[in-house]
């Protein structure tokens, strides 16, 4: 089977289920699922870097997201001190050994730990807050990015001659950053009733989520380049890994999130 039908068939039979579950799930059960997510996306960023005891990174990096929540609360001293035990937990438990394995698995760990945070959690937890402002948010925050992705891949295979960023991903181009911006925009102009925002704001919206979709796309590309793996995983026909699908997250949910809460 080629790649593109093996990619529309899984787009076809997953899009129904994961719209479904962002927009009919109460917030406890749509937590737990994303939590769910962030879990397989953590689990293959640790294969990815080839990190130690992947159990202790997994939860390391759970707990790792607990000061960034504070952080963004304003709670900087539970922050603080909480970062600060986990650190200790990593010289614990990835330190044992000789010293060269020590450290790598001390250096492997940290990079887990930062980027799953970072990257991973924290812009999962924005799509959760994204809920709590209107249910609906997160559903077309979804929609928005689906669109981008799409009109980025046929704008890059039918228009694409200016390539991007061609060390880090040379398939990228400047014709497929354009489709990604427009595919955006259709969604969250036609939406942006529904969403609460003025038709002025949803065009600045759509042009913003579309780039920083592909800029985080891009950064996993850098580092699945770093790890010389060309996807995250194979969990999705076609699609690749979890990492793969929520690339997008990590500088759009956290924008949306900020500009929505901004004009309440």
């Amino acid at each position: 089977m080629g790649e593109l039908r093996k990619r529309v068939i899984t787009g076809i039979c997953l899009a129904p289920i994961v719209a479904l579950l962002f927009f009919f799930l109460p917030p406890r059960w749509f937590f737990a699922f994303l939590l769910i997510v962030a879990l397989l996306g953590i689990n293959e960023l640790a294969v990815m870097v080839k990190a130690g005891p992947r159990c202790l990174l997994l939860f390391l990096a759970f707990a790792g997201a607990v000061p960034l929540y504070f952080g963004v609360a304003g709670l900087y001293l539970p922050a603080l001190l909480l970062l600060a035990v986990i650190y200790m937990l990593i010289k614990i438990f990835l330190g044992e050994g000789k010293r060269e394995t020590a450290n790598s698995d001390i250096f492997l760990g940290i990079m887990v730990l930062i980027f799953g945070s970072i990257f991973i959690m924290l812009p999962l937890f924005y799509i959760y807050k994204l809920k709590e402002i209107r249910n609906v948010l997160p559903l077309f925050f979804l929609f928005a990015l689906w669109a981008s992705d799409t009109s980025a891949y046929f704008a890059g295979k039918t228009f694409g001659r200016t390539p991007l960023v061609p060390r880090i991903s040379p398939k990228k181009t400047v014709e497929g950053l354009l489709g990604a911006i427009i595919g955006s925009m259709i969604i969250i102009v036609a939406s942006h009733t529904l969403m609460g925002i003025t038709f002025r704001g949803s065009l600045i919206t759509g042009c913003v989520i579309g780039l920083l979709g592909q800029l985080g796309d891009i950064l996993e590309s850098l580092g699945k380049r770093l790890s010389e793996t060309k996807d995250s995983s194979s969990l999705i026909p076609g699609h690749g890994g979890i990492l793969d699908r929520i690339d997008s997250f990590i500088f759009t949910a956290p924008f949306l999130y900020y500009f929505l809460a901004g004009i309440r």
